[in-house]
């Protein structure tokens, strides 16, 4: 059983040979993670004599089994008999519990509230003991996914930790820990939240800690926790040593969970069908969840949404709320259908019931504000949006995060007129989404690249960007941006087809430069490209062309009067 449960000793009466437990096999079993031979155990004992500790063991097992009547019906009947006994400690931890199944379970946060006041006044006029630590980090759990409040959730955290320290509970601990990270990350205090975070991760898949709950809880705040700064490499490492240790240990919830973030990995990084399936997985085995299963919901929806699939998107994103990204998602269908205001509406009013101190939480939203304040031409509204992002992102540090607060003041230059400043930007976003491996990040600055080239009149390269651009989401299947960009080239018109060698405009340009004796920094420079983007159009041209080396470049183009 886990640290925080109550394990009465086998008894005897005085003089009596002491009597096997019936319930130590099924508490073994509950140990080693063998779910189905616990519930077995439990109901088998239960058959003999109805017990309070009988029935909390088979709610434990239930709990992991996926079976939410059961774990709600069980744990109910438990806390009822341990009053009946005066036990308050024994029915406090009931009610704990019970309070975060209606939350996981039924979504029911009143219910929830209900059992954890119970719980309050069960334990909170005992010495101390691990149910008030546990009831500390229940509730701080809850509170964090519902309310919002970061400081007081880190300080309910805080004080948590300190308790568990004091009665010498590490796995307890360790949970306060990784949840005080969380909270730091949502404060903005990013590094010294990830530092708690990866140690207490550390600990919880090496086998130190005995808990379930505790390491499954600690796996979830720090894969989160990647997520929300897009960390997308860490958050990479810990999906894959979380969802092995789900796989071995029989925990289909919490590996569904992961899942649905590893996702997320895997969208960013282009491979939207096994995202997709994933995600379809995710929210088939969480039916049982519904608060879980929310945000599997917006993260689908918006699969859907770049897909061009709307009536599914719509419907999805719908089933996510009150989900922000359920929220956002519907911002996001409305601009795709032309309607700016009521996008901005619903974006605009997800910035005010965010707290300006979880600033982490508004990212997502400040992400839309920023582009449809500047489209309406607020630019010191959108300034502010954009200031807000880029403070956070430099905080993080990820270069997704940064490739974005850039890309963000790349488009705000742009719309501004600042066709030189919102080239460079652009660039720097272009080279931060390719460092990472984020190719629908990656088409979306080559289609902003491509505008801000077409506003300098730089034509033939804005066309190269833009075709780019389009390839990138054609290979995606993101239809929505496609379409965008398809507009763009229309306007830009054919591409020319008449350059030497089947070299593209770009291709040639940089042969020229090439010829010059220029190096690859040189012409980065010179073009206003990533060192990366001239050693591939390098590449390209020598084996279009069917030659060997710079110098046999510089020859040929010598040759064909490209000078």
């Amino acid at each position: 059983m886990q640290a925080h449960e109550h394990q009465p000793p086998a008894s005897s009466a005085p003089g009596q040979k002491a009597t096997a437990d019936p319930l130590d096999e099924p508490r073994q079993a509950l140990q080693q993670g063998q779910w189905e031979q616990a519930r077995a155990g439990f109901e088998a004992a239960l058959a003999d004599e109805e017990s309070a500790e009988a029935l909390e063991g088979l709610a434990e097992a239930a709990w992991w089994l996926e079976d939410a009547p059961e774990v709600l019906n069980a744990r109910q009947r438990a806390y009822r008999l341990y009053r009946q006994r005066e036990a308050d400690v024994d029915a406090g931890r009931m009610a704990t519990e019970l309070g975060f199944d209606h939350a996981v379970f039924r979504l029911e946060l009143a219910v929830a509230n209900g059992w954890f006041q119970r719980a309050h006044r069960l334990l909170d006029d005992h010495d101390p003991v691990a149910e008030q630590v546990w009831l500390g980090l229940r509730e701080a759990e809850v509170a964090y996914h519902t309310a919002g409040d970061m400081e007081h959730t880190r300080q309910q955290a805080a004080s948590a930790r300190r308790l568990a320290e004091s009665l010498s509970l590490l796995d307890a601990e360790l949970m306060a820990q990784a949840l005080e990270g969380l909270t730091l990350v949502g404060l903005g205090e990013i590094e010294e939240g990830l530092q708690r975070l990866d140690e207490a991760a550390a600990a919880a898949t090496s086998g130190e800690l005995q808990s379930y709950k505790a390491i499954s809880g600690i796996c979830c705040f720090v894969i989160f926790a990647c997520e929300r700064v897009r960390d997308i490499e860490r958050a990479s490492q810990w999906c894959e040593q979380y969802m092995g240790y789900c796989q071995r240990r029989g925990m289909p919830g919490y590996l569904a969970f992961c899942q649905a973030h590893h996702a997320s990995v895997l969208a960013a990084r282009g491979r939207w069908g096994e995202a997709e399936q994933q995600l379809e997985d995710a929210r088939e085995a969480l039916q049982a969840r519904p608060a879980w299963s929310l945000t599997v919901s917006a993260r689908l929806g918006e699969l859907r949404r770049r897909q061009g699939r709307f009536d599914e998107a719509a419907a999805l994103f719908e089933r996510a709320q009150p989900d922000p990204g359920g929220i956002l998602g519907g911002a996001r269908l409305a601009l795709d259908g032309g309607d700016a205001e009521t996008a901005r509406e619903i974006a605009e009013g997800i910035l005010e019931r965010v707290p300006e101190a979880d600033r982490v939480e508004r990212l997502t939203a400040l992400e839309l504000v920023a582009g449809l304040r500047a489209a309406a031409g607020e630019t010191d509204a959108a300034e502010e949006a954009v200031a807000e992002f880029e403070a956070v992102a430099e905080a993080a540090g990820t270069d997704w995060l940064m490739g974005r607060a850039n890309h963000l003041r790349g488009q705000l230059a742009l719309i501004s007129g600042e066709a030189t400043t919102a080239r460079t930007r652009l660039q720097v976003a272009l080279d931060a989404y390719q460092r990472v491996g984020l190719p629908f990040d990656e088409a979306l600055a080559r289609a902003d690249l491509a505008r801000s080239l077409h506003a300098a009149d730089r034509h033939e390269s804005a066309g190269e960007q833009a075709r780019m651009a389009h390839e990138g989401f054609a290979q995606l299947g993101a239809t929505v941006e496609e379409r965008k960009v398809q507009a763009l080239l229309d306007e830009l018109g054919p591409a020319d087809d008449s350059a030497v060698g089947g070299l593209s405009p770009r291709e040639t340009e940089v042969l020229r430069l090439v010829a010059r004796g220029a190096t690859n920094q040189e012409i980065a420079d010179e073009l206003v490209v990533s060192h990366h983007t001239v050693r591939r159009h390098v590449s390209n041209l020598l084996t279009k062309l069917d030659l060997s080396s710079r110098t046999a470049a510089a020859a040929w183009a010598h040759e064909h009067d490209l000078l």
